[in-house]
């Protein structure tokens, strides 16, 4: 029996996705660039190793966005939406890891990006533009021992 995954699209044209739109994935394999996706049960794409922060299987489902159709005709794809829709959803994130832990957590802007990465699925840079973002809002300080909560 074949599988599914034979008889996706693999090259795309310019006109069938916009940059950022949203799509339905599912995981497909693994390789030494990334993931190989199914988009939309129709086309075949990539996430790159740099952009994936968790642990899929093969035929997960996801949601996912459509960063770039390459020259070749090859897409490439991302798990979060573009950096503003990122740094925003990021935020909420944030604040609700602050409440549960009690105002204060020791991911700051000094943390390892592994650290990061586990905690809130994001890179260091989305994550410090995030808490930039609630600093200058005045919702955080920054500390030497992290982040904390502003009381009002």
């Amino acid at each position: 029996m074949k599988n599914s995954f034979e008889y996706l699209t693999e090259f795309a044209e310019p006109n069938d996705f916009h940059r950022w739109e949203e799509v339905d994935l599912e995981v497909h394999s693994f390789t030494d660039l990334g993931m190989k996706v199914a988009i939309n049960g129709e086309f075949s794409g990539l996430v790159y190793a740099d952009q994936i922060y968790d642990q899929y299987r093969e035929g997960q489902k996801l949601k996912g966005y459509i960063t770039a159709i390459r020259e070749d005709g090859r897409i490439d794809v991302s798990l979060q939406p573009d950096k503003g829709r990122h740094v925003l959803s990021t935020l909420d994130r944030i604040l609700a890891h602050l409440k549960k832990a009690g105002g204060q957590s020791p991911l700051g802007d000094k943390s390892s990006p592994e650290a990061i990465r586990k905690e809130f699925q994001v890179s260091k840079k989305v994550y410090k533009q995030a808490i930039g973002g609630l600093y200058k809002q005045g919702k955080i300080k920054i500390t030497d021992q992290g982040i904390e909560l502003v009381r009002h």
